[in-house]
């Protein structure tokens, strides 16, 4: 056994010897480790001290073992269900397959798992009474991936060659990246654009082409990512602030209370069971967009400019049919 072996394998393996009854001493642990005497009873008073195993010993077989029936690591740590969920997290994961940080969190998964007893699973188990459809994973390069993940650690410039959609043109871009931020399964980079000299977001799969520089950039303290990602709505960010008020009716503000469609949003509530969603964005065509789905269940209030491009697309949508 090599003695390079970590502490938590060792217990693994000492707690292997207690429930099988073969009496392990401190002597006998510390040849098969390949460690010291006192490097054993420390695992011994570590396993008995933080996870409350009912380790004792017995002069007559010179041995320790389990006074009472116990399971190392799960039964410490973990019941059933938070076993099974951790299982769960497992198949959940794969649709971060390709970033580069789901090799380590896959890897600590499994360090976990591996120590989950056979016993763990029965009919009426997590797994069999959850199921998880997969999204549609966007694809993208992990290598570009990878280097804007460097350039945010280590401040460094990137140049990336961009096809915007709202042109369909590809240009060159060198941008102080900040944040790499998920929205609905649409991997963003939060960055400063040298180019608009402003703070954008860009959509990795729409990377043509990333190049991590040697130059350092100086991050800007008036800049909070996390303020940024809050004035977000639908994917969508703009420069200016807006407060948007959308009227619902009775029928589809059952749906509405059930769910946060913006970090800044209220609710007003009204007598006849409708109600006014009230919000602070930063872009209103991503609001036109997503209130027009409701069709005639939603009505904008506020702003005017907001009524107006809805308008403007119903009339578009009225003279198609």
């Amino acid at each position: 056994m090599r003695q390079t072996r970590p502490p938590l394998i060792r217990m693994y393996t000492i707690d292997e010897m207690l429930r099988s009854k073969r009496y392990p001493n401190c002597s006998s642990l510390a040849q098969y480790f390949e460690v010291s005497t006192k490097t054993i009873q420390r695992d011994i008073d570590y396993m008995r001290d933080m996870f409350g195993a009912p380790i004792a010993y017995d002069a007559r077989e010179r041995g320790f073992f389990y006074e009472e029936e116990w399971l190392f690591l799960p039964s410490a740590f973990l019941d059933e269900r938070e076993a099974e969920a951790l299982k769960v997290v497992k198949k959940v994961l794969v649709q971060y397959e390709d970033t580069p940080y789901y090799a380590e969190v896959s890897q600590a998964l499994d360090k976990v798992l591996q120590y989950l007893p056979d016993t763990m699973s029965d009919p009426s188990s997590f797994s069999s009474v959850y199921s998880f459809q997969q999204p549609t994973t966007e694809r993208f390069s992990a290598l570009h991936f990878a280097r804007i993940e460097d350039g945010i650690r280590q401040k460094l410039k990137v140049r990336i060659r961009y096809n915007a959609p709202s042109t369909g043109e590809v240009s060159e871009r060198v941008i102080h990246p900040y944040r790499l931020h998920n929205v609905s399964d649409t991997w963003y980079v939060i960055a400063y654009c040298e180019l608009r000299k402003g703070m954008r977001s860009f959509v990795v799969r729409r990377m043509k082409e990333v190049t991590l520089l040697t130059d350092h950039y100086v991050p800007d303290p008036a800049i909070d990512p996390d303020e940024y990602v809050s004035r977000m709505f639908q994917r969508n960010i703009g420069n200016e602030e807006y407060s948007v008020r959308i009227h619902f009716s009775e029928r589809q503000s059952r749906w509405m209370r059930e769910r946060t469609w913006h970090d800044s949003q209220s609710v007003e509530e009204q007598d006849d069971g409708s109600l006014i969603l009230c919000m602070q964005v930063s872009s209103l065509d991503a609001v036109r967009s997503w209130v027009m789905q409701y069709s005639s269940e939603a009505e904008v209030l506020e702003p005017k400019a907001l009524r107006e491009l809805v308008k403007t697309e119903a009339l578009k949508i009225a003279a198609a049919y």
